[in-house]
């Protein structure tokens, strides 16, 4: 007997969820649970980046295919069927915990970089006119610090005399950059991260003030991306599914 339109739905969300669950299963090595609720909650304890920033509607899909596996009738057909527009969101789910966006693809990738002995004004300037708030600062290749504006206008309160003047002439990047507070940090991954990972980790309550992206993640490699606070719309709107 062929199958009606409500349970080729029922049967195509079945499957997606099983499919998700696969996947979060064997890239953990998942072995004692069981149900995509219970897989999704391991692959988050475990750090999977995916399971951990899709986590509620991984759950939300996990209680539709309950309600439907409960629902079904004499015949399998569920008395409430899925909407074919959770199948799409299913596929979307799947498609990024399969094949995850990576970061880079949203990354700045014309960084501009500072040295620690160039002269502070002309830096300063470009930051306005470009309208960066921070800019990695790099010595014979190695990561030094950022250049933030809040450490800059740390440095400047430290500098006025007795008018309220404060003389930057002879000022370098490296007069500023010991005035950069604990938080203003910038964090290493590989250029191959996800994008779920970096949104989360700027959305966290003490996030960085700047993600680089590098070859291995360490901060001795050359930057090939940078993303920072500002890029959150764009790559929230990117992951949304």
């Amino acid at each position: 007997m062929s199958q009606t339109p409500t349970q080729d739905v029922a049967t195509a969300l079945i499957e997606r969820c099983a499919r998700i669950e696969t996947v979060l299963r064997e890239r953990h090595t998942i072995t004692q649970s069981h149900g995509l609720r219970a897989v999704t909650h391991d692959a988050v304890a475990a750090g999977d980046p995916g399971a951990t920033f899709y986590s509620e509607q991984l759950l939300a899909l996990a209680e539709l295919h309950d309600v439907v596996l409960r629902s079904r009738t004499g015949n399998g057909a569920p008395v409430a069927p899925p909407l074919p527009e959770t199948i799409a969101r299913a596929d979307r789910l799947l498609q990024e915990l399969e094949h995850p966006a990576p970061a880079r693809r949203f990354a700045a990738s014309a960084l501009s970089r500072a040295t620690s002995g160039e002269a502070l004004g002309p830096r300063l300037a470009e930051m306005r006119s470009r309208d960066f708030s921070q800019v990695p600062v790099y010595d014979a290749g190695v990561f030094a610090g950022l250049l933030t504006t809040n450490a800059v206008a740390r440095w400047l309160a430290d500098q006025l005399d007795e008018r309220g003047d404060a003389l930057i002439d002879d000022a370098r990047v490296r007069d500023v950059l010991p005035y950069a507070e604990e938080h203003e940090v910038a964090w290493f991954v590989p250029e191959g991260t996800p994008a779920s990972r970096v949104v989360t980790a700027l959305l966290d309550q003490r996030p960085p003030l700047a993600v680089i992206l590098t070859a291995s993640g360490r901060d001795s490699d050359p930057p090939l991306g940078l993303l920072v606070a500002a890029d959150l719309p764009e790559l929230l709107e990117a992951l949304t599914v």
